[in-house]
C-alpha cells in the first residue's frame, strides 16, 4: 500500500511515524516547510501535557492511553521529550471545568492533589488567588518540547524508510481516478491512500469542511519578572474557563510564557494572508489582551514581553477534534481541528490515524466526537468570524 500524508505537523508526523512501521505500507509525508519548524502550529519552545480532562470525559481514554505513547515514543528515540514538572490546573470553586477535570482524574487514576485557596496562596506566592479559589496538581503533568518531538519523530520516521519531501506543499489532491493523486512542486504522484493534517491550511486544500473547522492565529508572549526571583519554582499552569490563560516557565525560571484562550486569537479565513510578525497597532492590541493577567493574576510581571510570536491553529465549533472520511473518497482521512486538546495527545492521533488508515477503523472509541455539541457557531467562514466560545473564554467575564 501506498499512503501520503500532508503535513507533517503535531499530528502529521506521528501519523507518518506509525505507518512507517508497517512492513507493507510505503509511505511518503510532504510538508511546507520541515519537520520541527516553528512557524506553524507546533513552535513556542514548550507545551502543557496534563492528565485532566476540562470538557468532555468520553475524551480520557484517549488522554490515558496518550501518556503511555509519550513514554514509547521516548523509550524507543532515546530522547527526552517531556520535562515531568507536575501542572497546576486552577479556578474558582463551582467551575464546571474543574469539577470535569477532578472526574476524568478518578477515570484515568491519575495522581492528583486538591489545593484550597489558602494551600495556593502557600505554595505559589507569586500568584493572586482570591477566596473562592481551587486549585488541582496533576503530579504526573509535563512540559512538551514540540519543536524537539516533531523533528525527532520525523527521523524515526526516515530511520523505518519514510520518505519526506521538505518544502514541498501540496497544490491539490484528485480523488476522481481509481488512485488518488497529488500534486506538489516535485510533480504528481497517485497514492493509495492519502492522510491530510496540515492544520491550519487544512480548509485551503479541502474548502469544504469549512463549515466545522476554523482557523485562529494565536499569540504567545514571553515575560520576566520585575524581582529577578519572582519566578522562582513558579508552576506550569492552566486556568480554566472563564478566565481562561496558561504560563509555562522556562528551564532557569527567569521567565514565563503566557498564553490566552480561542476568543483572543485573531480571526481569519485563510492561514496565509494574515499578519505574523506584530508591530505598531496590532501589537499594542496584542498586549493589551494579557492586561488583566499581569494586573490581576501575577502582579510582578514585567510591564512587557521581551518576546511575541504567533502560531496558526485551528478548532473545530465542539472542540474536539475533526478525524473523517473525505465525502467523495473513503480513502482520504482528513485529520484537522487539534486545538483545544493541544499537542498532549499527538502521539495517540498518530496511531488513531495510521488504525484508521489501514483498518478503517480504530482501537480507541473515537465515536464521541461525533456527538460532541458545538461551543461556537460560524458567522462567516471567508473572514473566519465566531460566535463567543465558551470553553475558552478569559478575562474573567462568566457567561
Amino acid at each position: 500500500m501506498k499512503v501520503a500524508v500532508i503535513g507533517l505537523g503535531a499530528v502529521g508526523v506521528q501519523v507518518l511515524w506509525q505507518l512507517s512501521q508497517q512492513a507493507h505500507v510505503e509511505v511518503q509525508g510532504f510538508d511546507a516547510a520541515y519537520p520541527g519548524h516553528s512557524m506553524a502550529g507546533a513552535g513556542g519552545d514548550s507545551r502543557l501535557f496534563w492528565n485532566l480532562e476540562l470538557t468532555e470525559l468520553a475524551y480520557t481514554p484517549l488522554i490515558r492511553r496518550a501518556a503511555e505513547s509519550w513514554r514509547e515514543l521516548e523509550m524507543i528515540s532515546g530522547v527526552v521529550l517531556r520535562d515531568q514538572t507536575g501542572v497546576l490546573v486552577y479556578g474558582e470553586e463551582g467551575d464546571a471545568q474543574l469539577e470535569c477535570a477532578i472526574h476524568s482524574a478518578e477515570l484515568t487514576g491519575s495522581p492528583i492533589a486538591i489545593l484550597s485557596a489558602s494551600d495556593l496562596r502557600q505554595r505559589y506566592p507569586q500568584f493572586h488567588f482570591n477566596d473562592r479559589s481551587l486549585g488541582i496538581w496533576d503530579q504526573e503533568g509535563a512540559v512538551i518540547r514540540p519543536e524537539r518531538t516533531v523533528a525527532v519523530t520525523g527521523e524515526l520516521a526516515r530511520y523505518n524508510g519514510a520518505t519526506i519531501h521538505e518544502f514541498t506543499p501540496v497544490l491539490a489532491i484528485d480523488s476522481s481516478g481509481p488512485r488518488i493523486r497529488v500534486s506538489s512542486r516535485i510533480g504528481t504522484q497517485e497514492f493509495d491512500r492519502v492522510i491530510v493534517a496540515c492544520g491550519g491550511w487544512t480548509t485551503k486544500l479541502l474548502p469544504h469542511i469549512r463549515d466545522e473547522v476554523i482557523v485562529r492565529r494565536l499569540t504567545s508572549m514571553w515575560f520576566h519578572g520585575f524581582d529577578d526571583n519572582y519566578l522562582t519554582d513558579f508552576p506550569s499552569f492552566l486556568r480554566t474557563a472563564p478566565s481562561y490563560c496558561y504560563g509555562i516557565p522556562s528551564h532557569d525560571f527567569r521567565s514565563v510564557k503566557l498564553g490566552l484562550g480561542f476568543n483572543d486569537h485573531y480571526a481569519t479565513g485563510d492561514a496565509d494572508k494574515l499578519p505574523r510578525h506584530l508591530a505598531g497597532e496590532a501589537l499594542e492590541e496584542q498586549l493589551g489582551k494579557f492586561e488583566w493577567i499581569q494586573h490581576g493574576m501575577l502582579p510582578g510581571l514585567a510591564r512587557r514581553p521581551y518576546r511575541v510570536e504567533t502560531y496558526i491553529e485551528s478548532y473545530t465549533r465542539s472542540m474536539i477534534e475533526y478525524i473523517h472520511w473525505h465525502p467523495e473518497n473513503e480513502d482520504i482521512l482528513v485529520m484537522t481541528g487539534f486545538s483545544g486538546h493541544g499537542f498532549r495527545v499527538a502521539p495517540v492521533l498518530g496511531e488513531i490515524g495510521s488504525q484508521l488508515t489501514l483498518d478503517g477503523k480504530s482501537d480507541l472509541d473515537i465515536s464521541f466526537m461525533e456527538r460532541a455539541q458545538p461551543a461556537f457557531s460560524i458567522l462567516d467562514r471567508e473572514q473566519g468570524i465566531t460566535t463567543h466560545n465558551s470553553v475558552m473564554s478569559s478575562h474573567g467575564t462568566r457567561d
